[in-house]
């Protein structure tokens, strides 16, 4: 606390800025979480990227357009982009990065419109034409896959460098076509637990920490640290096997969506950070149909529910150490991750009212995803990326029937959402698109997959001797090339 309210430092020196970023939950690290992830996201990029409401945008392309009727799609590059050893980038490395992509199963089952795909070819430095068998809308999204060589070299504002111990280092790129980054280099240290990150940053042994609990903002935030918060595509849920056991009734998945009172969880555990969930399309899609009634919180309907699918709640318990329950299941949850115990307690509270008795178990991060991925689990609670478009549901929600994904372990099958899935895939009208979505917002509302909890924001505390640049409210970090050292004026300003 002394630490906290000590005078601001100088501003570091702007010729070699250094910026140490302690990452939260580090223990949960992987491709997909923690400091690899952010490692990756500063080193790699696609030909495309995403726009907050799931607009496709160019990123190493600059455009692209449909030929041949919808049966080829030719992709221009940009002719400023370079690989981080200042070799340019070219239709021909392109295609060459792409090929074994495209055919690889794994890949396919991530990025569907790889299956499209019948070859790719060159035509000349810049031009890259990607014929397919049939017209995919996925096509220019996938393509959001990062293009790394095999040595691990991309494209992006930063390369990877040796470091020391656990920490990640990354330099920055000086030939970045988006400019010169600023912060020279970037230094990644995992920590176990939030409350370590972020008294790490109070005490001045990082600069910043990626995330700071909903309880913890107002203690952090102070003359030296800056808070920034930023909504995410992320949801808590709890993901239903519904291939098993009561879960496999639609009309009890839908009475456990009734059984919580989102807008209490959201108060409580969560300080008012987070956005009500009722379905996996990201509400700020731009085809989302807001007129699309979600949930009420109603545990009677819930229990009228459970009553009518055979579930009733008996007098007597069947067991000698838990109280009767209409059904029990149990629930894995990743170990070392605070935030998401405590969502569980209180989902844990508001079944139990209606008489469902749900266990967590706590499991490492590699057998949560293992148990996930063989479907060897009753449900899981998961911090689900689900936006900005329908992609992601496309992939875990399809039918596993028709659809031989990696993804889809979920056992959901409804025949409607598979139509639904299948138009949004084929379909380039954009009224089309619209009717789509709100089509299957509905499907997926009368017959959840899920129990949809919230969307959720985060919090990054940087100390202000660090300009931020924020582009609208998207994670501060995907524009910290952009970053620049405080002159002393704005830290005087804020003091």
């Amino acid at each position: 606390m002394a630490s906290a309210c000590a005078p601001a430092s100088p501003p570091p020196s702007s010729g070699d800025l250094t910026l140490t970023i302690g990452v939260a939950e580090g223990a949960a690290s992987s491709d997909e979480q923690g400091a690899q992830q952010i490692v990756n996201a500063f080193v790699r990029e696609g030909l495309t990227q995403l726009s907050a409401d799931g607009r496709v945008q160019p990123r190493v392309a600059a455009s692209w357009r449909w030929e041949d009727n919808g049966t080829t799609l030719r992709v221009v590059l940009r002719p400023d982009v370079k690989f981080h050893d200042n070799i340019q980038v070219t239709a021909a490395a392109v295609a060459d990065l792409l090929r074994p992509l495209v055919t690889d199963i794994a890949r396919q089952s991530l990025y569907p419109s790889f299956e499209d795909i019948t070859s790719i070819e060159s035509d000349g430095d810049l031009d890259l034409l990607i014929h397919v068998s049939r017209f995919s809308a996925l096509l220019p999204e996938d393509l959001s896959l990062p293009l790394v060589r095999p040595e691990g070299i991309g494209t992006g504002p930063y390369r990877v460098v040796p470091a020391t111990g656990d920490d990640f280092a990354l330099r920055r790129f000086d030939d970045y076509y988006m400019g010169r980054p600023a912060i020279g280099r970037v230094i990644l240290r995992p920590f176990e637990t939030l409350r370590t990150t972020w008294s790490s940053l109070l005490r001045g042994d990082v600069d910043m920490a990626t995330e700071v609990p909903p309880t913890s903002v107002d203690f952090v935030r102070n003359d030296d640290v800056q808070v920034v918060d930023f909504k995410r595509w992320y949801q808590y849920l709890l993901a239903f096997n519904s291939a098993t056991g009561p879960l496999r009734h639609p009309q009890v998945r839908l009475a456990l969506n009734l059984a919580v009172d989102r807008e209490r969880l959201i108060a409580r555990v969560m300080q008012g950070k987070g956005t009500t969930a009722y379905g996996p399309i990201w509400p700020g899609f731009w085809a989302y149909d807001a007129t699309v009634a979600p949930y009420a919180f109603d545990p009677d309907m819930a229990a009228r529910l459970l009553d009518e699918a055979g579930f009733p709640l008996p007098a007597v318990s069947d067991r000698a150490d838990a109280p009767p329950a209409r059904f029990r299941f149990v629930c894995l949850v990743p170990e070392n991750l605070s935030t998401w115990e405590r969502i569980a307690l209180e989902v844990q509270r508001s079944l139990f009212m209606v008489g469902v008795d749900v266990q967590f178990k706590t499991v490492s991060l590699t057998e949560f995803g293992q148990s996930i991925g063989a479907g060897r689990f009753d449900a899981a609670l998961i911090d689900l990326i689900s936006g900005p478009t329908v992609a992601r549901g496309y992939l875990r929600l399809r039918s596993a029937a028709t659809f031989k994904g990696t993804a889809n372990t979920l056992g959901y099958e409804n025949a409607e959402a598979e139509e639904l899935f299948n138009v949004l895939r084929r379909s380039s009208n954009e009224a089309a698109i619209r009717t789509a979505t709100g089509r299957l917002q509905r499907v997926l509302l009368d017959d959840p997959p899920a129990l949809f909890l919230a969307w959720n924001e985060r919090s990054r505390a940087i100390r202000r001797e660090f300009r931020v640049v924020q582009e609208g409210e998207r994670d501060p970090l995907s524009s910290l090339w952009r970053w620049t050292a405080a002159d002393t004026t704005q830290i005087a300003a804020a003091q």
